[in-house]
């Protein structure tokens, strides 16, 4: 009985986790499944029911059944922004009626603060409402260390970010690409950045992540076979344009920030990274740079409209940075993106 109401006490009867970032909210609720249902009693004092189905009475009915085994009932709620105006309205009144029992955890990707329920729930931030947007960049990279952790794994940072790079901060599709991961080096201790050959579907140790060095490089004809070898892997033409873009950002921010410390207070980046970032930058005028942001801008806008082949815009595109970070470009030749 202590026990119950030291955990009646500690967790709220209501709970609203909403934000684009859907691992969050997963995670959120199978955090307070775990801290309060008794294993093996989930189909006792477990419901679960959806915002796009459901109807009211049938929610508010659960909430109000008391538990069989565990000290609380937790009734998990998902898509409640999907709820018509009058099922809001009746939530919205049952909320501080909820039993001593129970506690009511709900979902929401997109909440419309004019509504009666959702504006009360958003004023209540941080006691009973939590918001989570999608992950940074560095948070990413810091998932995708953890994942590798939970299979006794370590990764490079630089293999990390170039997960990350390649395929976005979504922390199911990094997951899954860390799974791949492990597989593949098998009793390797570390995933380095070698392995990501795998990951990427190329056939040589070079990935998408690679493209900026080899252009910085002055290795055009690399770069241009690596695109190739990218798109015929199934990596998305978009996919590349993300990491080229991020790069020259990266390089417009060091060169703007000047200094280490300014640079990775401004894109939250490892050390190591940022430090090569302000070297490039610093070797480059900020002209370049700027025909060089122009250049994928038009770039992205050519693949979004489809007007021509998507391996020709990205060749043209390698071919432009390139002399662009030579300084060779002219500017009436500007136009071909």
């Amino acid at each position: 009985m202590a026990s119950q109401d030291k955990i009646s006490k500690q967790i709220r009867r209501y709970y609203l986790f909403h934000g684009p970032n859907s691992y969050k909210l997963d995670e959120r609720v199978s955090s307070l499944i775990k801290a309060v249902i008794s294993p093996g009693s989930e189909a006792f004092d477990l419901d679960r029911f959806t915002g796009n189905s459901i109807d009211i009475s049938v929610v508010i009915n659960a909430v109000s059944t008391p538990p069989v085994i565990s000290p609380l009932r937790v009734i998990i709620f998902t898509d409640v922004e999907h709820l018509s105006a009058s099922a809001q309205n009746r939530l919205d009144s049952f909320l501080p009626k909820i039993p001593e029992y129970s506690v009511l955890a709900m979902t929401a990707v997109k909440i419309d603060k004019r509504s009666k329920l959702f504006k009360k729930l958003a004023s209540e931030e941080k006691t009973h409402s939590f918001f989570y947007d999608i992950y940074r960049a560095d948070e990413a990279i810091a998932i995708v260390a953890k994942f590798a952790g939970d299979r006794n794994k370590k990764i490079a940072v630089s293999a990390a970010g170039a997960l990350v790079e390649m395929f976005g901060t979504d922390p199911y599709r990094l997951q899954n690409e860390v799974e791949k991961l492990a597989l593949f080096v098998e009793d390797k201790p570390e995933i380095t950045s070698s392995d990501l050959a795998f990951a990427s579907g190329f056939t040589r140790v070079e990935t998408a992540y690679d493209l900026p060095r080899l252009i910085m490089a002055g290795k055009p004809n690399e770069a241009l076979e690596l695109v190739r070898n990218a798109i015929a892997s199934g990596i998305a033409e978009m996919q590349m344009l993300y990491i080229l873009k991020n790069y020259m950002m990266g390089l417009n921010a060091a060169r703007k920030a000047g200094n280490i410390r300014s640079l990775m207070s401004m894109v939250r980046m490892p050390l190591e990274p940022a430090k090569q970032l302000l070297a490039v930058s610093s070797r480059m005028s900020q002209e370049s740079i700027n025909k060089g942001l122009t250049a994928i801008f038009r770039a992205e806008y050519s693949l979004k409209s489809a007007r021509f082949p998507s391996e020709t815009v990205m060749e043209l595109l390698v071919m432009t940075l390139y002399l662009v970070l030579k300084g060779n470009i002219p500017k009436d030749r500007m136009y071909l993106l």
